[in-house]
């Protein structure tokens, strides 16, 4: 399958990148965002879709603690190279903007130049980034970040706004904008790196202010408001008109009681999560008799049901039953995933074991440290995309994965 589009362009496209017009305007932006912070340096700020790092890193300068996140390897390559010439130590880290692998942990989050918002291809892919922003950002917090502008395209014509623009590496041609579905088709010619042309057909969702007002409103934000994005000079004395490609988005969240229970009260009244949750313990139902029939000598514990934070079943094979062990299946609500946890049936057992592990697990394999509520030995994620619409292949998979890992703790025991 190929690549989605914003994924080919940015492989080797760093320093051109750094060339573009638009990332010339790093240290008003920055100006802007240190009087939203109230110049409060205590604060821990999260670059989303953080490129090569210019934002990330003048922020830094300025005193601000500031972790850069990027899905291309490449940006984030060159974002570290120039903060090591400058001496900074910044985290620069690869993740999706769409499942971001953080919670309740930054005070504020920026993301400019879209920063991947509009550029996914579904409007289901672009709210993601926002939820997962959420979930990354505490109960107090801010978010700044820019979109391209609903209202401009509707009345402006994209293909004369594109022949405008003076850029280092690309141009963007042959525009076809749809006012239904708000997104604008084109294709990006662009020189890589290595000074090679290439072209990719784009996708890119335009946003009118209120559809971004009903997104931040469903994850608790309960101040929003709209600016102009002037590159370089953002301010709150430009107004937002038809006139501006981009738009220039101030969200504040405060979750008072009152407003975390009219969230939780939202999301029961929709029943998603119910039926998700059931869905989940229906098939780890089925798992149970799967691992009965693939593992007969073993035993198979009664299903866990947890409440939406873990769900398990255990096998329990001869061999680890003497041991007083058992190799948990474990579904993880919050990040869709499983994992696989040797465990054992108390505390002691649990660390009569860990100490003998120490220094001989190996990867794919953790030795899990004691700690209060931790129930691992050892520890491995299901290292595949979970797909629920085929239930028999993900179960055959995670039975060989099962059958692997029992081998691998066979010799571990020995």
């Amino acid at each position: 399958m190929a690549d989605p589009w914003y994924v080919s362009l940015f492989k080797n496209y760093a320093e051109h990148y750094d060339n573009e017009s638009f990332t010339q305007g790093t240290l008003g932006e920055c100006d802007f965002i240190e009087a939203e912070l109230g110049f409060d340096k205590s604060l821990a700020i999260l670059d989303v879709g953080c490129g090569t790092g210019r934002h990330a890193i003048e922020l830094t300068k300025r005193g601000y603690t500031v972790t850069g996140i990027d899905l291309s390897e490449a940006q984030l390559r060159r974002a570290r190279e120039k903060a090591e010439r400058e001496k900074l130590d910044i985290p620069f880290l690869q993740a999706d903007a769409r499942c971001l692998p953080f919670e309740s942990r930054f005070d504020a989050a920026i993301m400019l130049c879209e920063g991947g918002f509009c550029l996914m291809e579904s409007d289901e892919e672009n709210e993601a980034i926002l939820v997962s922003i959420a979930k990354a950002l505490k109960d107090d917090s801010l978010l700044i970040f820019t979109s391209l502008n609903g209202l401009f395209p509707l009345t402006h014509s994209l293909t004369e706004f594109y022949g405008n623009v003076d850029d280092a590496g690309s141009a963007c041609q042959e525009s076809r904008f749809d006012a239904i579905s708000m997104r604008d088709s084109n294709t990006t010619t662009f020189i890589d790196d290595d000074m090679i042309e290439h072209s990719v057909s784009s996708t890119e969702r335009f946003y009118i202010p209120s559809e971004i007002q009903a997104m931040l409103q469903r994850l608790g934000f309960s101040t929003i408001e709209f600016f102009g994005a002037t590159l370089g000079s953002f301010s709150r004395e430009k107004p937002l008109t038809s006139d501006d490609f981009e738009m220039l988005a101030v969200a504040k969240r405060k979750l008072a009681s009152d407003t975390l229970l009219g969230l939780y009260t939202k999301s029961l009244q929709s029943g998603m999560h119910q039926r998700v949750y059931r869905l989940v313990l229906s098939f780890l139902t089925t798992l149970q008799s799967a691992l009965q029939e693939r593992f007969p000598q073993a035993k198979v514990t009664s299903l866990y049901q947890g409440y939406q934070d873990m769900s398990y079943v255990a096998l329990v094979p001869k061999e680890l039953e003497r041991l007083g062990l058992k190799l948990a299946i474990v579904y993880i609500h919050r990040e869709n995933a499983f994992e696989f946890w040797l465990a054992a049936r108390n505390r002691s057992l649990q660390d009569t074991f860990r100490e003998k592990f120490r220094g001989k697990v190996m990867e794919p394999y953790t030795l899990v440290e004691k700690g209060k509520g931790i129930d691992a030995i050892v520890s491995t994620t299901f290292d595949v995309e979970l797909s629920f619409d085929n239930q028999s292949i993900l179960i055959a998979r995670l039975c060989d994965t099962i059958q692997a890992m029992l081998s691998d703790l066979d010799e571990l025991l020995q």
